[in-house]
């Protein structure tokens, strides 16, 4: 697979459809990716070519970045027993166990999903990669506590935490 800045000068088309799912649903970032990627400064590292793509999400505007919030799943809600995932997602949310759910473990989910999507207007959002499903649950809890202000910023590290995890899945790391 060609780096970030090979892949741009090769094909636009082919970039775009490869990263374009990074970013849930919001294929928006990596477009304005694509000519600074193409200016050369240094997109073949994979970090920085994340850096870059995490500065674009930070300096959107804020409906960019709460549409970009928003477009993200519940955690083992509907959209994931119904099998209506990206397949970042259901990969994602199948490492983390969430697809094997009991049947009170999916209420507890259900539960937490709509006291918090209450609460602040979005879902929770969590890079649950490699994690499971007690150490889900305990941020989940805890982070209904927050402040709309610190849920909005941790739910923006955590798309960037996702992106970067989407980036190594693509190249196979």
């Amino acid at each position: 697979m060609k780096l970030p800045a090979d892949l741009a000068k090769h094909s636009a088309k082919e970039f775009l459809q490869t990263f374009e799912n990074i970013y849930e649903h919001s294929p928006w970032f990596v477009e304005q990716a694509l000519s600074k990627v193409l200016s050369g400064k240094g997109h073949n590292s994979l970090e920085i070519f994340h850096q870059l793509l995490s500065e674009i999400m930070l300096q959107a505007d804020q409906d960019l970045q709460d549409n970009l919030i928003k477009a993200h799943p519940m955690l083992a809600g509907k959209k994931a027993q119904k099998n209506e995932l990206t397949d970042f997602s259901t990969s994602e949310q199948k490492s983390a166990g969430l697809n094997d759910c009991s049947d009170s473990e999916i209420k507890l989910f259900e539960e937490l999903n709509q006291k918090y999507y209450v609460k602040f207007n979005f879902p929770f959002i969590m890079a649950v990669k490699g994690k499971d499903k007690s150490e889900i649950l305990a941020n989940f809890i805890r982070r209904q506590e927050n402040t709309i202000e610190q849920e909005r910023q941790s739910a923006l590290l955590e798309i960037n935490k996702i992106a970067w995890l989407r980036i190594k899945e693509i190249y196979g790391l």
